[in-house]
């Protein structure tokens, strides 16, 4: 029997990718308007210094009252960047979270399977509207629901990764494809859907080649990325953070990892999919630790695309037999992969280890996530370049 993924039960489509079935929830329980209208005016809250102060005096939040993935995902959003503001709202990072921060924080959380800290889905899967709602999820037509200072430059870079994000449904089903046909032998479907994926491809790195036009390096590193640090490998935070009030915890500080791209799914699907490997280190090590950030779903998603053939290991298998239009399709869709990357270390060195460090939670030499990045993405851009095959 054939090698099949089906992307809808795994919360995902061709035409949305990672991005949920329907737009984001702003739809909220009355009991907690409070915290989502302080979340909503972060943007004037930081600026006066006692942004602790004044998520302290909020009432307490109602987890019970949430009923729906909507609701929880609205809650964790809010939830996620009032802890972020707390913690890196003023200058100097407290160790605890109050209780009745950290209490409901975590118990959204664990309702939907992901840690408590500010994750890729929050900061950007989740964090959208569309400006005309007949319009297409794409930059021209949406907006953030929820900013730390504000700002043009705050909005474009995770914008566009909203963008991508729709982009790779396109991608992520033409994968699906590949792996079908692939299981069946069948090369001509197999080429048709690589190159498809190829297409994809293209079109989000046309995307992520938008980034500089409205983010600029020195402001995203001084105004952007403060706010999305963990406390995982951060000189501002060296024993972590205490969630007060959290049973589970027991009052042991916790080193979770900040919000980084590394917890969107996108790129270890294709590498599946393709047959990019990764040599096991520390590297596939802290990989495999993103999947604690990402939804559960999307999890099982990369999960059934491990599980399945791959285009490297078809090439292979036929060798001097292989197509050479299988070739081709396979090795154009992992060159561009590869600009992806390249791209990626590119904007790295830009937007981070060129600037001037600012302060001890901002280090130049390591990522939101608490990596060596420059290491890390080197390494990735080198082993998808080598894993082009000749024909």
């Amino acid at each position: 029997m054939g090698h099949t993924v089906d992307l809808h039960a795994y919360g995902v489509t061709a035409e949305r990718g990672f991005l949920p079935f329907a737009d984001p929830s702003t739809a909220i329980p009355l009991a907690n308007a409070e915290w989502h209208e302080t979340a909503r005016n972060l943007p004037s809250l930081i600026p006066t210094g006692r942004i602790r102060e004044i998520i302290e005096a909020l009432p307490p939040f109602r987890a019970d009252l949430l009923n729906s993935e909507e609701d929880l995902e609205a809650a964790m959003r809010t939830l996620s960047y009032l802890g972020q503001a707390y913690v890196w709202g003023q200058p100097e990072a407290p160790a605890a979270l109050p209780a009745g921060l950290a209490v409901p924080w975590h118990e959204v959380a664990a309702a939907i399977g992901r840690e408590p800290i500010l994750s890729y889905a929050s900061y950007a899967l989740w964090n959208w509207r569309r400006i005309d709602e007949d319009g297409p999820i794409a930059l021209g037509n949406i907006a953030l629901l929820q900013h730390f200072l504000g700002g043009l430059d705050e909005a474009w870079f995770i914008l566009i990764h909203v963008d991508i994000e729709r982009r790779a449904g396109a991608a992520l089903a033409a994968g699906a494809r590949a792996q079908t046909a692939i299981s069946a032998g069948d090369d001509a479907s197999a080429t048709v859907a690589l190159s498809d994926l190829g297409d994809a491809l293209d079109g989000i790195l046309s995307t992520m080649q938008r980034m500089p036009e409205s983010c600029d390096p020195y402001v995203y590193y001084h105004r952007v990325r403060p706010y999305i640090f963990g406390w995982h490998n951060n000189p501002a935070l060296p024993g972590g953070l205490v969630y007060e009030g959290v049973t589970a915890y027991a009052g042991k500080p916790q080193s979770f990892r900040g919000e980084t791209g590394a917890q969107s799914t996108i790129v270890p699907c294709l590498d599946a999919v393709l047959g990019v490997e990764h040599a096991p280190d520390e590297l596939r090590t802290y990989l495999m630790q993103m999947r604690r950030y990402m939804p559960t779903k999307h999890v099982g998603l990369l999960e059934a695309f491990e599980a399945g053939p791959t285009a490297l290991s078809r090439v292979v298998a036929l060798g001097k037999n292989a197509p050479a239009g299988l070739v081709a399709a396979r090795n154009r869709a992992v060159d561009v992969l590869r600009a992806f990357r390249a791209l990626h270390l590119e904007y790295a060195a830009t937007y981070i280890n060129r600037q001037a460090a600012a302060a001890t939670g901002n280090p130049t030499d390591v990522g939101t996530g608490g990596t060596p990045f420059m290491k890390y993405l080197k390494k990735h851009r080198d082993e998808t370049e080598s894993s082009l095959t000749k024909s």
